[in-house]
């Protein structure tokens, strides 16, 4: 693995047991740490990830590319889609204050 000179590097399971200690058992992040020996923010970090992605950090890689679209990447036709939807959305709804502003008049 690739990391800086010193850093320790934990295995795919223990990394799996520390979350599920902390998010599954309800531990407190200061008895996970005190418990496995670890700095509270490598802990954070693990379940953070876990909450986000549903797979543990290790799993995942370095996330990369462009940023991710409510969570997913979206396709072209997705995306032009869901452009289409937003925009007879708006449409609608200028139609419906149009309306409103000539009953107030």
């Amino acid at each position: 693995m690739a990391g800086k000179k010193g850093m320790k590097h934990y295995p795919l399971e223990f990394r799996q047991e520390v979350v599920d200690k902390r998010m599954k058992d309800g531990k407190s992040l200061t008895w996970v740490c005190e418990w496995y020996g670890l700095n509270r923010s490598i802990v954070k970090d693990w379940c953070r990830w876990q909450r986000e992605y549903g797979i543990p950090k290790q799993m995942t890689g370095k996330v990369r590319g462009r940023p991710r679209v409510n969570g997913s990447y979206e396709t072209l036709e997705q995306k032009v889609k869901r452009l289409e939807m937003e925009n007879a959305l708006l449409k609608k709804f200028n139609e419906l204050l149009m309306e409103e502003e000539t009953k107030q008049k």
